[in-house]
C-alpha cells in the first residue's frame, strides 16, 4: 500500500508523489552493583539513594562500517555509512541508573545548521511533514519520570550548534528493568532514530539480585533497522555516501528490496557463545521502524528443534511469572527480558526473525524470514544452571492490578489514515497532530480504561509517555507495558493510573514516520480541580 507524502530534502521542501508506509557477540552488561549487606539482597526501593549518573551525548555525523554480506561467519562485503549519531557510533552508549538516582544528560548538538526553508513551506506551514533533520531532543522511553522542564520533555527542540542539560530524577520506587532512550523531535524522529540515535537505559534493582539471574551472564540486544541508501551527501557536495536523508527510504517494500538486515548493537549477524547447560539473561529492545520481529532460537541442523525462551519482563516491568515460549514477538518500542538455557549437547543455534504475514506486519506487506545471529553452544558443561523461581519472581511484581472498582473514567484512541487526502492524513480520533490544539486533559490519580483501535488498513503500535498501562488480555496473564501493537481492525482495553507527575506529554504511533506525519497527540495531567498543570486548584 503506497501513500503520497511531502518529502523534505536538504535543499528545502518539495511536493512529491512518493510511497510511504510506514561479527562480535552482543553486548555483555557488567554485573549489577553488589549488595554489601547480609541476606539475599535488596528488596524493592532499597537501593542506595541520591546517586548521580552523568552521560554526554554528542549528536554528530558519524562514519562507520556495516557488514552487508557474510559467508561462513566472515564478512565478505562492507558498506561505509555516514549517519547522525550519538558520540559517533551506530548505537548510543548504554546508560545504567538505579531507583532514587538523578540522570544528567548533556545533549551537545553538533549537527550542521538547518537549510533555509522554501517558499512553499513558508506559505503553507504544517508540523506534520518531515522537517528539522538537524534539530533534536531526548526521550527516556518507558521511564516513569516528570515530563516537564528539563526532564523527559519531548516538546523541547534543541537546535544545531546548541547544548542542553537534562536532569531526570528517577523515583525511589521505580521498577527495575529494560528501558531505552532516543531522539523525539517531531518531524525528524524516524530519520534520527533510524540512523542509530537510540541506546539502552537499564534501571538496576531487585530482580538483578535473584541468585539465578545474578549468576547468569547478561546480554543486551539493541535491534536496529537502519534504512541507508547511496545518495548525495548534503555535507560534502559532489560526493555520494550511504546515508539516511530522505523519508523516501521508509516507503513500503523498500526495506525488503534493499537486502538490509536488522542489526544487533550495530552488528550484522553476530556470533554469541554459551556453554552446555548455561543459563543467560537476554534483554531485547526493538528500536527499529521497518519490520516486526518474531524471535525464535532454532537448531541450525534441525530448524524444528527450538531453544525455549522464558519471558520474565515486558517493557521493563517484571511480570512475576516465568512464561515459557518458543517465540518472542516484538514491535517498535517493545522490550522483553528472557532467560535462555542451553541444552547439554554442543550445538549451533540461529536467532531468526520468522516471516510475518500481512496482518502481523508493520506496513501491510509480508515480511520474509531472516537470520539475525548465531548462537554457538560449546565448551565444558558446568551442569544445568537453574532458572529463576516463579515464586521469587512473584515477590518482585512492582505494580498492583487495576480492578473494575478502581476505574474512574474512560478514554478512547483510534488510529487511522485518510487515504483520500493528498498527502494522506495520519490521525488519532480523526485529527492529525496540532501543537495549537488544547491537549487531552487527564486528572492526577485518576484510574482510566482506554479503548484502543486501529482502522482495517494498517496496524499501529500505541505508545504513551510517563505512565505504563495494564493490558487486559482476559486470560489471567495481563501484562503492564508502555507500547502495544494494534493489528488492523483490532481493539484493546488498557487501564492506567496517572500518578505522581503533572504536565504535558504525548501519545503516538511508534512507527515513527507515522508519528512525524501527524499520528501524535498531546496529553496533560492536571491536579484535581485544576484546568491545567500550571495552575493550582481553587
Amino acid at each position: 500500500m503506497k501513500l503520497g507524502l511531502l518529502t523534505l530534502r536538504r535543499g528545502g521542501l518539495s511536493l512529491l508523489g512518493v510511497g510511504l508506509m510506514a561479527g562480535a557477540a552482543a553486548v555483555t552488561l557488567p554485573k549489577p552493583w553488589p549488595w554489601p549487606g547480609p541476606g539475599p539482597g535488596p528488596g524493592p526501593g532499597s537501593w542506595p539513594q541520591g546517586q548521580n549518573v552523568s552521560q554526554d551525548l554528542v549528536v554528530k555525523y558519524g562514519t562507520n562500517r556495516i557488514c552487508r554480506t557474510m559467508e561462513q561467519g566472515q564478512c565478505t562485503q562492507w558498506d561505509n555509512v555516514k549517519l547522525r549519531s550519538y558520540n559517533g557510533g551506530l548505537v548510543g552508549p548504554t546508560i545504567e541508573v538505579r531507583p532514587g538516582s538523578t540522570l544528567r544528560l548533556l545533549l551537545d548538538n553538533q549537527l550542521p545548521l538547518e537549510p533555509p526553508l522554501e517558499v512553499e513551506q513558508l506559505l503553507h506551514p504544517t508540523p506534520n511533514i518531515p522537517h528539522g533533520f538537524n534539530t533534536t531532543n531526548i526521550h527516556t522511553h518507558g521511564l516513569h519520570v516528570s515530563p516537564v522542564g528539563n526532564s523527559d520533555n519531548v516538546l523541547l527542540a534543541i537546535g544545531p550548534q546548541k547544548r542542553f542539560e537534562y536532569e531526570i530524577k528517577i523515583p525511589e520506587d521505580h521498577p527495575a528493568g529494560t528501558y531505552w532512550y532516543h531522539a523525539h523531535k517531531h518531524g525528524s524522529v524516524a530519520l534520527q532514530v533510524s540512523s542509530g540515535m537510540a541506546g539502552a537505559l537499564i534501571v538496576r534493582g531487585d530482580i538483578d539480585e535473584l541468585p539465578a539471574i545474578k549468576n547468569a551472564q547478561e546480554r543486551l540486544f539493541v535491534f536496529e533497522q537502519i534504512p541507508y541508501a547511496l545518495m548525495d551527501d548534503p555535507t560534502a557536495p559532489g560526493t555520494q555516501t550511504n546515508m539516511v536523508e530522505s523519508y523516501d527510504q521508509f516507503m513500503p517494500g523498500r526495506w525488503e528490496e534493499s537486502g538490509l538486515r536488522t542489526l544487533i548493537n550495530g552488528e550484522f549477524m553476530p556470533t554469541l557463545k554459551m556453554r552446555p547447560g548455561e543459563t543467560q539473561r537476554w534483554r531485547f529492545i526493538h528500536t527499529g521502524t521497518m519490520e516486526a520481529l518474531r524471535l525464535r532460537l532454532v537448531r541450525e541442523s534441525d530448524p524444528q528443534a527450538v531453544m525455549m525462551q522464558y519471558q520474565i519482563a515486558h517493557d521493563g516491568i517484571t511480570t512475576g511469572r516465568l512464561d515459557a515460549v518458543q517465540e518472542t514477538e516484538m514491535f517498535p518500542g517493545y522490550r522483553v527480558d528472557v532467560m535462555v538455557r542451553a541444552g547439554a549437547v554442543q550445538e549451533t543455534y540461529l536467532l531468526v526473525d520468522e516471516a510475518s504475514a500481512v496482518r502481523d506486519s508493520l506496513h501491510g506487506q509480508e515480511e520474509s524470514r531472516k537470520v539475525l545471529a548465531r548462537v554457538v553452544v560449546e565448551g565444558r558443561s558446568g551442569g544445568m544452571m537453574p532458572l529463576p523461581s516463579p515464586v521469587d519472581l512473584a515477590r518482585l511484581v512492582p505494580l498492583s492490578p487495576l480492578k473494575d472498582q478502581d476505574v474512574t473514567g474512560t478514554q478512547e484512541a483510534h488510529f487511522s489514515v485518510d487515504f483520500s487526502a493528498t498527502p494522506p492524513k495520519f490521525m488519532i480520533n480523526g485529527r492529525s497532530y496540532d501543537p495549537n490544539e488544547p491537549p487531552r486533559r487527564l486528572q492526577l490519580e485518576a484510574v482510566e480504561e482506554w479503548h484502543l483501535s486501529a482502522s482495517p488498513q494498517l496496524g499501529h503500535p500505541f505508545h504513551i509517555h510517563v505512565n505504563p498501562f495494564q493490558v487486559m488480555l482476559g486470560n489471567g496473564k495481563d501484562v503492564w507495558k508502555d507500547t502495544i501493537f494494534i493489528k488492523p481492525g483490532e481493539s484493546f482495553r488498557l487501564r492506567t493510573r496517572y500518578t505522581r507527575y503533572i504536565g504535558k506529554f504525548v501519545l503516538h504511533c511508534h512507527i515513527l514516520d507515522h508519528e512525524d506525519l501527524g499520528m501524535m497527540e498531546v496529553e496533560e495531567v492536571v491536579p484535581p480541580g485544576a484546568t491545567s498543570s500550571s495552575e493550582h486548584p481553587h
